[in-house]
């Protein structure tokens, strides 16, 4: 029992237990209007300044799988006042090399 206590101790504090996302944060495109891709969802970054907010909305981001992001500006947390929030909307789109229609369309 112990053992087993440990070892999810150990795995909740290593990052080879952390899901690993199919986008790194560094490949997501900053988009400024609505791209005519998959909308996959929408996030909230918190985080003590603006850079901090944008960098967890991008983490939540590349976990969706995001390719795009929409972001907006960073507003403060009303109930703390202390914590800033940044929405973000995700989007999925295909890579440009891949041709469209693909080959066979009807």
């Amino acid at each position: 029992m112990r053992f087993l206590v440990v070892f999810i101790g150990c795995c909740w504090l290593s990052t080879a237990c952390k899901p690993t996302s199919r986008e790194t944060t560094a490949s997501i495109k900053v988009v400024h209007k609505e791209p005519r891709c998959q909308k996959i969802g929408v996030v909230e970054g918190a985080g003590g300044n603006d850079r901090t907010a944008r960098a967890d909305a991008f983490e939540q981001a590349a976990e969706r799988g995001a390719t795009h992001i929409m972001l907006e500006p960073a507003q403060p947390d009303l109930e703390d006042g202390m914590t800033m929030i940044v929405t973000a909307k995700l989007y999925r789109c295909p890579p440009p090399d891949e041709v469209f229609p693909p080959v066979g369309y009807p």
